[in-house]
């Protein structure tokens, strides 16, 4: 059995702590490679430079020869290191080091991942990673020789070893990858007939219980071994008891830290049941006291595999084996995780509950059409759907269902029942397939909106009603997204939000929320309605900053958990930057501007150091007041998401000025709003760069006069930034 002397390196800032746990870390991968640790060595640094000086080399040679004079003398010994090593680390060490194989934290997770591999899938991504990790680590060495290879012509000089050894590996790489590319094709196509199923995925650290879940939720007969990366292949099942839908369960390869990068492009195909999924299900395990690192670990995987997006949910798995204090230490740091036992039935049975509640609030409801002669159609939406309704016309089978929404496009689109709806009898119509009886208050649209078509309507009761229909394929989408902001935020909120009793792809309706809006947009222009815009009432101004503390308390992570799109501040700067290149030639900002963007951008005390979740668009036009010019309802919440938290007081400053800004940040900092030190600076930057936006939404749109008020505004922030 081959022995080993582990080295760990401990820089400025590494507790401890954390080093002696990613040392016993590495001591677990190493049993499982029957590697046995005959000593543990740690190097200090002073400084976060890992160069390995002469000093350094020396001590490690002179720990190798004492392990090596204890053991007997055919037995195997290597150095391994707990960090990644460069291949000039490794060649420095194995020439201190004659005659000792020395390897790093990335290699023995390459190897264990080579035992493990099962599937042909699943091997050849494991060779395609070993073979991308040891190309530049080859070298001249003994093993290659010093010999010239073939190749030379004409009295020229051969390839040396090192080149035909690159070439060799470049080759076998190429190989494996258009052998994998033929199998992935495969899985994509199964991957596509799963698309319009709820589908969660199990993700998180190495061991921390994943299989054993997936064991709990669909009865499938999963490895369940307690052991890092027991499991390699994605294993997808139906959740057992089967629901309706169906949703799918999957299980994918643990994260575990400084997991090679060459896995993660490799395993490509594996990680995609994560980058699809519905739902991650984030799995922590409660008892290691390394807890908060493995779930770091776990996110920055996820959003390196293009995963951060995905709305996910956090289950504090082996609770069994925290004590009752930590349990509620752990309710209160994460208050939205699921605190569950893997084989207690009860625990297992509050999550599908979970799972059950999450994806039907992703779902919507539809009339389908479905003609008699589409048998096949008929059973798939029966068994991918919820059926609601069912009645029978002369046109086929009709049916009141809910589904996903990518589902529900897609059945459309066979059976062409998507119509362009071109006057309000048409939208009424549609409507009233949804069994909601209404009469139109005018003969046309109200076409002041630039996303919907609106008829003003009231039902028999005499109750007004607003309907709508997308002017545009994209904002049906996005009205999904709607859809789950407002039952996220309805209950929670000090004000009214629309509450949608029909909700298709072609057609929305809900009962008209009482209020004014603060203003009317008239042929002559905006019309300011109970608010005086250069003076806001200290009414307004409190009922604002109330409705805005309400609905940024909302936990991120719920947002995120209802389908909220989510992005970091280093992703909202990232994105406004790439705005600002690519409508800089249609804006022609002056060079004053352009810096003054820049430096906002680049100025890491200005921006914030946390989300929330924003209304997005809450101009006056959204606003709703009371007659005392409170303000009793928000409307339109298609631009809602867990961002910046001060993108609607940008927009605020903007209608009402820097002044009226930090009055309201004063009043939502009392009404328990999270503020910092340079906020309403930070906004009204904000405000300075929102020409941008209404550019890129332009030329996206194609709409110019949505262009030129980009150019209006901006001459504004011009002269402002050169008074």
């Amino acid at each position: 059995m081959p022995r080993a002397l582990v080295l760990g390196r401990q820089f400025p800032g590494d507790t401890d702590a954390a080093v002696h746990t990613a040392l016993a870390e590495l001591e677990n991968l190493l049993a499982q490679l029957e590697i046995r640790v005959a000593a543990t060595l740690i190097q200090r640094y002073r400084s976060a430079d890992p160069t390995l000086g002469e000093g350094k080399l020396a001590e490690i040679a002179a720990r190798v020869a004492e392990v090596r004079g204890d053991a007997p003398e055919d037995e195997e010994l290597l150095l391994v290191v707990d960090d990644a090593l460069s291949p000039v680390q490794l060649r420095a060490l194995e020439d201190a080091l004659a005659g000792v194989e020395v390897i790093d934290r990335a290699s023995v997770i390459l190897r264990i991942f080579e035992k493990h591999a099962r599937t042909r899938v699943a091997r050849l991504e494991v060779e395609i990673a070993a073979l991308t990790h040891a190309l530049p680590r080859v070298r001249e060495d003994r093993s290659l020789g010093g010999r010239e290879g073939g190749g030379g012509g004409r009295g020229e000089r051969g390839h040396s070893n090192v080149t035909l050894k690159k070439q060799e590996h470049r080759e076998r790489i190429a190989g494996l990858r258009r052998e994998l590319a033929g199998l992935r094709a495969a899985e994509e196509t199964q991957r596509a007939r799963r698309q319009d199923l709820p589908r969660a995925a199990l993700v998180g650290y190495t061991n921390a219980g994943k299989s054993s879940l997936m064991r709990a939720l669909t009865g499938s007969e999963v490895l369940v071994e307690d052991r890092l990366f027991a499991t390699l292949d994605t294993t997808v099942r139906a959740m057992s008891p089967e629901t309706a839908p169906r949703i799918l369960v999957s299980d994918t390869v643990g994260f575990i830290r400084e997991l090679p990068h060459e896995l993660v492009a490799s395993f490509h195909a594996t990680l995609a049941e994560a980058r699809d999924a519905g739902l991650l299900l984030v799995v922590v395990d409660a008892s290691d006291l390394q807890w908060r690192t493995q779930l770091a670990v776990t996110r920055e995987a996820l959003a390196t595999i293009g995963a951060g997006a995905v709305p996910s949910r956090v289950l504090l798995n082996k609770i069994d084996r925290v004590d009752a204090a930590t349990r509620a230490a752990l309710a209160e740091e994460l208050p939205a995780a699921l605190q569950i036992c893997a084989h207690a039935p009860e625990d297992v049975a509050r999550l599908r509950a979970a799972l059950i509640e999450a994806f039907d609030a992703s779902q919507v409801d539809d009339v389908l059409v479905v003609p008699f002669t589409e048998g096949h159609l008929l059973g798939e939406i029966r068994a991918h759907a919820r059926v609601l309704a069912e009645t029978y016309t002369e046109a086929g089978a009709q049916l009141r269902v809910r589904a996903l929404p990518a589902a529900l496009e897609r059945w459309r689109g066979l059976l062409s029942t998507v119509q362009p709806i071109t006057s309000p009898e048409e939208l009424l119509a549609a409507v009233r397939r949804h069994g909601l009886e209404l009469q139109a208050e005018d003969a046309d649209f109200d076409r002041t909106g630039l996303d919907f078509l609106v008829v003003h309507a009231r039902d028999e009761a005499g109750t007004p009603w607003i309907v709508r229909t997308p002017r545009r394929p994209e904002v049906t989408a996005a009205a999904y997204v709607e859809a789950r902001v407002l039952r996220l935020v309805r209950p929670r909120l000090p004000v009214a939000a629309p509450d949608w009793r029909v909700h298709a792809p072609d057609v929305i309706a809900y009962p008209r929320i009482a209020g004014t809006p603060a203003v009317t947009m008239t042929p002559e222009g905006p019309q300011w309605n109970i608010l005086d815009p250069a003076a806001p009432s200290e009414a307004f101004i409190e009922s604002f900053a109330r409705a805005l503390a309400a609905l940024q308390a909302i936990a991120p992570e719920e947002a995120s958990r209802a389908g909220v799109p989510t992005s970091t501040s280093t992703e909202v700067r990232a994105a406004l930057s790439r705005s600002m290149d690519a409508t800089r030639e249609a804006l022609q900002p002056s060079e004053a501007v352009w810096q003054r963007w820049q430096l906002w951008l680049a100025d890491d005390a200005t921006w914030p150091q946390h989300v929330a979740l924003v209304h997005g668009d809450l101009h006056p036009g959204h606003m709703l007041l009371g007659t005392d010019g409170r303000l009793v309802g928000i409307l339109d919440w298609t631009e809602a998401r867990v961002t910046d938290p001060s993108v609607d007081l940008a927009l605020f400053c903007g209608c009402f000025g820097r002044d009226a800004l930090a009055r309201l940040v004063e009043r939502f900092a009392q009404a328990g709003g999270t503020t910092w030190p340079r906020l309403v600076e930070h906004a009204a930057e904000r405000w300075a760069a929102f020409p941008v936006l209404i550019a890129e939404w332009a030329l996206r749109t194609d709409n110019a006069a949505v262009l030129e008020h980009a150019r209006g505004q901006l001459a504004a922030i011009t002269a402002e930034t050169a008074a």
